[in-house]
C-alpha cells in the first residue's frame, strides 16, 4: 500500500471518530437524568472503529487469479529513459 493510501485510510478513520463522537455528544445530551451517559460515548466509538475499519479493508488490494501488481522499471518513449511503473504480473 503507497504512502497516500495510508495516509488517506488514517485520515478517513481519524474523520469519521471525530464525526462520530460529535455527533453523539452535546452539551444537553451529555447528562442524562441520574448521570453521565457513557453507552452513548462508546457506541460512537465502536460505530467510528466499525467504519475505519470498513474503509482500511476496502482500500487493501485485492489478488485475483494469481495477478499482483509490483513496481517494474519500463521504457518511456516520451521521457527517452527508464521510469518505475506500477504494472501487473501474472503467473
Amino acid at each position: 500500500m503507497t504512502t497516500f493510501k495510508k495516509t488517506l485510510t488514517a485520515a478517513l478513520a481519524a474523520l469519521s471518530l471525530a464525526g462520530a463522537m460529535t455527533i453523539t455528544t452535546s452539551s444537553a445530551e451529555a447528562y442524562w437524568r441520574r448521570g453521565y451517559n457513557g453507552g452513548a460515548v462508546a457506541a460512537g466509538v465502536v460505530g467510528a472503529l466499525a467504519l475505519g475499519a470498513i474503509a482500511a479493508s476496502a482500500a487493501q488490494p485485492t489478488y485475483v487469479s494469481g495477478c499482483y501488481i509490483q513496481r517494474q522499471s519500463v521504457w518511456s518513449d516520451y521521457r527517452q529513459g527508464y521510469v518505475v511503473r506500477r504494472v501487473r504480473v501474472c503467473q
